[in-house]
């Protein structure tokens, strides 16, 4: 188990790191042109809509709804059964994505207009146009992510986890080629342009021997409503959809209140919010992804032992890698951030503002992660009301602090601080439910235990290295060069190496025992 699971979470994260690494050249290219400027936060409001049907389609209809039970009867070898299954999927989501997009292109003025109700009246026309720029990309990126939902759950995760990385230079030569002449609507037509690229690259990967002829794959172009199992998971999708839209509304709701704070606010959340999904893609969704196929298999083949084991390793691998992760952000968030983005239009009071978000999101770094892989556990059963449910506790809880906590001299972080609390909260339900789920055969005590442990001792490594950097790291990087992006970047390096030293001999000795279990058995290997 462990050697499987570990081949496919590396092929995971080291794929999403290079697709993060060209996501972040694309970040600091947008900055860099655009900044946090109006014309950035019409792109931003433009593009909620569309950055909706994304997550959903990606990240939680195909792979919570379409892929486990496509993997269940995979499995059990019911493979005809399972490609009608899959087809008629397919074949609903594209006329599903066909119709939408026609009718989004009929309301986008009263669409833009919920979503940003503060924004000025001069310049919600330009807002409605980028709008229709970017309204196609939910098509092609649908198709995208249902290519890649197929490819992870037969476990080509390299070609899965590299494919987004395309978006990105589709951004970039977007904006790089059109800029002058299309100005801020460069943007849009980069995007339309990444979302084709990512389709186009998947299409050979699913001609593929472990795909084709394994499992007798074979497309059927009709939609099948008396297709058994097409039913379930057409309920399955709807808990899926409306949670997400819950998830969505609450972001609206942030950028409803951010649109009438200073020129800038909408802009350091969006750059803030993107810099804290690095290490959520990276480490959380790339755990999720690498055990979610093999979950899936073990409950379809009533595996029950391994089952249990595997939910373990995904909590305990989330603890270990994020809770230290958020640590290093949190200490060294204005050089991280001026790493990546201060240049060109995005100046130092553009790094101030998007500091203050990034603190606040960090706070909520392991709940957003542990909330992915939690979500999947009932997904593999079929169970996605029960994330939908606590979704709703966790949007309202975040609407009442978003109202609150904006009012105090947070103001914008504010906004991102009431996300991490509803984060944090949503988790702790998510976990407790599921032992309830799971018989109580998780022993939460023990997950108690090691999360305890692996806080204080990334609370003492933070003020250690909180101490190095202000007190000695920052005087030295000085001595060293005069440019301040050189001294960024070198302090941030020292503390990554020393927290890694530091944190890897803790866990070593004292980590959590799954974790310590899986790393002896590799090493014997």
């Amino acid at each position: 188990m462990a050697t499987r699971i570990l081949k496919n979470l590396i092929d995971l994260a080291s794929g999403t790191l290079v697709s993060r690494i060209f996501g972040f050249v694309r970040e600091l290219v947008t900055a860099a042109y655009y900044g946090t400027n109006r014309a950035m936060d019409l792109f931003v409001i433009a593009f909620t809509i569309p950055a909706f049907f994304r997550q959903v389609l990606g990240e939680d209809v195909v792979e919570r709804a379409f892929m486990p039970p496509f993997k269940r009867l995979i499995s059990i070898r019911k493979h005809e059964q399972g490609w009608r299954l899959l087809s008629n999927c397919l074949n609903l989501m594209i006329l599903v994505l066909l119709i939408l997009t026609a009718l989004l292109y009929l309301i986008a003025p009263i669409v833009v207009k919920l979503i940003a109700p503060g924004l000025e009246a001069e310049f919600m026309p330009r807002a409605v146009t980028m709008t229709y720029w970017i309204l196609p990309f939910m098509f092609l990126i649908g198709l995208a992510a249902f290519a890649g939902g197929v490819l992870n759950f037969f476990e080509m995760n390299k070609i899965y986890s590299l494919a987004p990385a395309m978006m990105s230079v589709g951004v970039i030569l977007g904006i790089v080629l059109f800029r002058s002449t299309l100005g801020i609507y460069a943007l849009p037509a980069g995007f339309l342009l990444g979302a084709l690229l990512e389709l186009v690259i998947q299409i050979p990967f699913l001609f593929h021997r472990r795909i084709r002829h394994k499992t007798n794959a074979c497309y059927y172009p009709r939609i099948n409503f008396k297709e058994q199992g097409l039913k379930k998971v057409g309920s399955e999708s709807g808990f899926i959809f409306l949670k997400s839209l819950l998830d969505k509304s609450v972001e609206i709701v942030d950028r409803i209140l951010a649109s009438f704070l200073i020129t800038g606010s909408i802009a350091s959340l969006w750059f803030a919010h993107r810099l804290i999904l690095l290490p959520v893609a990276i480490v959380g969704l790339a755990i999720s992804r690498s055990l979610i196929p093999f979950l899936t298999e073990k409950q379809a083949l009533l595996e029950e032992q391994q089952f249990i084991s595997g939910v373990r390793l995904g909590i305990q691998l989330n603890f270990t890698l994020i809770i230290p992760t958020t640590m290093v952000m949190v200490v060294m968030a204005k050089p991280i951030i001026t790493i990546v983005f201060q240049r060109g239009s995005f100046d130092a009071e553009s790094t101030g503002l998007t500091a203050i978000a990034f603190w606040c999101y960090s706070a909520g770094l392991l709940g957003l992660s542990l909330n992915a892989f939690l979500s999947r556990m009932f997904s593999i059963f079929q169970k996605n009301r029960i994330p939908f449910y606590v979704a709703i506790i966790s949007s309202l809880l975040n609407i009442v602090l978003n109202f609150l906590l904006v009012r105090t001299p947070l103001k914008h972080g504010g906004i991102a601080l009431a996300s991490s609390i509803a984060f944090t909260v949503s988790c702790v339900i998510l976990l407790l439910l599921l032992a309830r789920e799971l018989e109580h055969r998780l022993d939460l005590k023990m997950i108690v235990f090691d999360l305890g442990k692996i806080v204080f001792a990334c609370t003492v490594l933070g003020l250690l290295n909180s101490l190095i950097y202000h007190s000695y790291l920052s005087v030295f990087a000085a001595k060293l060069t005069a440019s301040i992006f050189l001294q960024n970047v070198f302090s941030l390096i020292v503390i990554i190496l020393v927290s890694l030293a530091l944190f890897g001999g803790f866990i070593a000795l004292a980590g959590p025992k799954e974790i310590r279990g899986h790393l002896l058995r590799i090493i014997r290997r």
